[in-house]
C-alpha cells in the first residue's frame, strides 16, 4: 500500500495537534510502519507491533505502569538519538494525554485554540528532551512538566 501523496490531501491541518495525528497516522501506514520489537517490554506480545498498536495496548487499563515506563523510556530514547520519526512517534504516543489537557484549556482560555495546542506540544516536546529516564514514573512526570510550560492566558468573559 502506499503512502498517500500531498496532493491527495485537501489541505495540512491548522491545528498542531492535528497536524501530529496526521503525521503518526503516516508513519502507521503501509507495508513497513514504524514498529517495536514486543520482546523488548514485559506484558507485551513477543513480535514486531506497530507504534499504534503499541498505544493501544498502553492505553488498555491492564497493561502495567512498568511497562509504560519500559516503553517510555525506549521511545524517548530513540526520539533523542534518532529525531523525526521517533519525535513524532512520541508525540503520537503522547496524544491520548495531550489532547484532553488542550481542550480543557482551550475551554477556559480567549486566545486562538492553536496557539495553546501549540503551547501544550511544545511543552511535551521540552519535556521529552529533558525527563530523566532513571527515575521511573516517566509518564507522570512528562505529564507535570507540559503542565508547567502552559502560561496563564486571560479567561474568556461571559456576558
Amino acid at each position: 500500500m502506499a503512502l498517500p501523496t500531498r496532493s491527495e490531501h485537501e489541505e495540512w491541518p491548522h491545528n498542531p495537534l492535528d497536524a501530529a495525528r496526521e503525521a503518526f497516522g503516516w508513519l502507521t501506514a503501509g507495508d513497513h510502519p514504524v514498529a517495536v520489537d514486543g520482546r523488548l517490554f514485559d506484558h507485551l506480545p513477543a513480535r514486531i507491533i506497530s507504534v499504534d498498536e503499541l498505544r493501544d495496548l498502553l492505553l488498555d487499563q491492564r497493561c502495567p505502569r512498568r511497562v509504560w515506563d519500559q516503553v517510555w523510556a525506549h521511545v524517548i530514547s530513540r526520539a533523542r538519538i534518532e529525531g523525526s520519526t521517533w519525535t513524532i512517534t512520541a508525540v503520537g504516543l503522547a496524544l491520548p494525554m495531550l489532547t484532553p489537557l488542550a481542550a480543557r484549556l482551550t475551554e477556559r482560555y480567549a486566545d486562538d485554540p492553536s496557539d495553546i495546542h501549540a503551547e501544550v506540544l511544545r511543552g511535551f516536546l521540552d519535556a521529552l528532551h529533558t525527563v530523566d529516564l532513571a527515575e521511573g514514573r516517566i509518564t507522570v512526570r512528562l505529564r507535570s512538566r507540559r503542565r508547567q510550560r502552559i502560561p496563564r492566558r486571560p479567561e474568556r468573559h461571559h456576558r
